[in-house]
């Protein structure tokens, strides 16, 4: 697919669109207006393609006629078609733009809108659920038209879509409150750097701050009682009136994770959009690994209209990824340290060797019928095949949480695949962990344990994120031997484990990670004091 950024290419305006299924087919059908750049000829349709990033030939983009009926300023006004194959959209990326081709070229836009055209609005299509998976089109914060092919959750349905709009009402009750919400990865998990923070705002006395999580994970059952109180169970009624109700979020995740990843409503995607929200984002890891100026990583990037929005860095030399990439000044990042950090310990004895590489989100449906044949797998079985054998059996498979349902029932590696959304019981008995890129290196490696790269698909991932995408760790900075194949990871495991971190390797990993004295979650609140999100006690 060749691609030219200096020849022009048309504009398609979405009028109207109505969306259905038709012989197995998504298949989605309107009115539209089409214009070429910078011409007032009328465009000829039959030159006009579509694809999707990730899969050529998946989509099907066709006019009413060729021309369409010419209006003033080289407009024309048509009629236009799409048609994606259920069956195999599938294996589909989870979030899939639809790239406009002219001539064989990608030179071309759709809109979602017409009449949103310098920005989107948040809307969605119908949204179609078969086998658990969901279907729909929605529109981006640019108005360009992604075609999104996700596991279903309870809000695609109609009684869901109900109880959403009935929350949105009834959190009119609670106008006026000041309500914290906390949470981590899809509300399911504890045991990151917003539960640290919680536990010590609880213990300081707040007791408007409130923490979502499924109640029923082991990690919160032996809680003390005083931090029960204030948890909200994950999809209660609870939750979602205080999701509308709340204006202030500190999380280890971004707005999406405080009700619904990729949730397809435009009234709780009007909340996370909407103005005047403050919004602390904890991180979950040190971020210093993939670069934010990644498209996929347009999340993280400082947002406008945010009344505060403040990002915990861990470093000076983070906060500048933070601002050269992220779009960040200074006085918007918390120079603090990982909440969670302060609570991170080593058991002593410590001897597994972990693999946990990071997910790539691009293969998550492939991964649904075909977990062997995905390059996620492959890594791991040269990562486990690099061990040497006397040392295998201290080895412990952790795939990455969002893809950890996937290998339910995996026997390829035997026990020592571990399916658990906890991992810092894990982590206290790592003495060398085997990762790509995941942020997860700079957990084990604060405990104690050594570290040891794989890099041999680091640069055919990056292109999946977007160009431009670069790893922000290299030859001169990486804390821990790089390995390009399993003799390469079987002379690094031989060198490293059971060793103390080589103080090269330590000196490089303090530029990055700076602060070692457990005050980390002191530091973030006395920051949300001064910025109003907390009141001083």
């Amino acid at each position: 697919m060749s691609t030219s950024a200096k020849r022009p290419g048309p504009a398609i305006g979405i009028l109207n669109m109505k969306v259905g299924e038709e012989g197995g087919n998504i298949v989605a059908s309107g009115s539209c207006i089409v214009r070429m750049k910078g011409s007032r000829k009328a465009v000829d349709t039959d030159k006009i393609g579509a694809e999707f990033p990730s899969r050529e030939g998946a989509v099907r983009l066709t006019f009413g006629s060729r021309y369409g009926t010419k209006l003033p300023g080289g407009l024309s006004r048509n009629t236009f078609r799409i048609e994606i194959d259920r069956e195999e959209a599938k294996d589909l990326d989870i979030q899939n733009k639809i790239l406009i081709m002219y001539d064989g070229e990608q030179r071309g836009r759709l809109f979602y809108s017409l009449a949103d055209l310098k920005r989107g609005k948040n809307k969605n299509s119908e949204v179609f659920v078969h086998d658990s998976i969901a279907m729909y089109f929605r529109q981006n914060v640019n108005n360009f038209v992604y075609f999104v092919v996700r596991d279903a959750n309870q809000y695609d349905y109609p009684e869901g879509q109900a109880r959403l709009k009935r929350a949105k009402k009834n959190a009119a009750k609670l106008k006026g409150q000041d309500i914290v919400l906390m949470y981590e990865k899809n509300c399911a998990k504890y045991e990151e750097s917003a539960s640290v923070l919680y536990e010590k705002l609880i213990d300081e006395g707040y007791d408007n701050v409130y923490f979502i999580v499924d109640k029923s994970i082991p990690a919160v059952q032996d809680l003390d009682e005083k931090y029960k109180k204030n948890l909200i169970d994950k999809d209660s009624d609870k939750h979602l009136e205080y999701f509308f109700a709340c204006n202030k979020f500190v999380a280890t995740e971004t707005i999406d994770h405080a009700l619904q990843l990729r949730i397809a409503s435009k009234d709780v995607m009007d909340k996370i959009n909407g103005k005047g929200l403050m919004y602390v984002f904890l991180q979950h890891g040190v971020m210093y690994m993939v670069s934010l100026g990644s498209e996929l990583r347009v999340g993280f990037r400082k947002k406008e209209g945010y009344k505060l929005h403040k990002t915990v860095v861990s470093s000076e030399e983070e906060a500048r990824h933070f601002i050269e990439l992220g779009g960040m000044e200074h006085d918007d990042l918390y120079v603090t340290g990982l909440a969670k950090f302060d609570k991170a310990v080593r058991n002593e004895g410590a001897d597994k060797i972990i693999i946990m590489p990071t997910w790539r989100r691009w293969e998550t449906n492939q991964a649904k019928d075909e977990l062997h044949e995905t390059g996620y797998y492959k890594m791991i079985e040269t990562m486990y095949n690099g061990v040497p054998e006397e040392l295998r059996d201290k080895v412990v498979i952790l795939p990455h949480p969002l893809i950890t349902e996937r290998f339910t029932g995996e026997e390829g590696f035997g026990k020592h695949v571990v399916v658990t959304n906890q991992y810092d019981p894990l982590l206290r008995d790592c003495a060398l962990l085997i990762t790509d890129y995941s942020s997860i290196a700079y957990d084990a490696y604060y405990r104690g344990a050594n570290v040891v790269f794989y890099w041999k698909d680091k640069d055919e991932c990056m292109t999946h994120y977007g160009e431009g995408t670069h790893l922000m760790l290299n030859e001169g900075n990486v804390f821990g031997p790089v390995c390009m194949d399993s003799e390469d990871i079987r002379r690094a495991v031989e060198g490293c484990y059971g060793m103390p971190q080589r103080e090269e390797d330590l000196t490089r990993y303090r530029k990055i990670v700076e602060f070692h004295d457990g005050k980390n979650s002191e530091r973030i609140m006395n920051l949300l004091i001064k910025d109003g999100v907390l009141e001083k006690k």
